[in-house]
């Protein structure tokens, strides 16, 4: 389970573009992120990395998205140096970058 951001922990009030009504939110911090992962036969039970007090930034072990994906593709088996090839014959790699993360093994 993911999001695409860490939120703040305060409320924030602003108009709603539609109804121009003040309505509750929470503000965005994109450079830090929860991750749950569950299953697979991978190591649980863990916390990986840390964020600054606010939560708003990575404090230790800062990991990408495509750390991630490294690790599912490596458990499945999957190249992720293998490429596939567009209509124009270029080559798309399966993963750009991203280092599988060791501490789920």
């Amino acid at each position: 389970m993911t999001g695409e951001f860490g939120h703040t922990p305060r409320i924030s009030y602003q108009k709603g573009t539609g109804t121009g009504v003040m309505q509750p939110g929470r503000d965005h911090w994109p450079g830090a992120m929860s991750i749950l992962v569950s299953g697979g036969g991978l190591r649980m039970g863990q916390v990986i990395g840390s964020t600054n007090q606010l939560g708003e930034a990575p404090k230790d072990r800062p990991l990408s998205p495509n750390d991630l994906w490294a690790k599912v593709y490596r458990h499945l088996g999957i190249d992720t140096e293998h490429s596939f090839f567009d209509h124009s014959g270029r080559p798309m790699p399966i993963l750009t970058d991203g280092e599988p993360i060791r501490e789920l093994t």
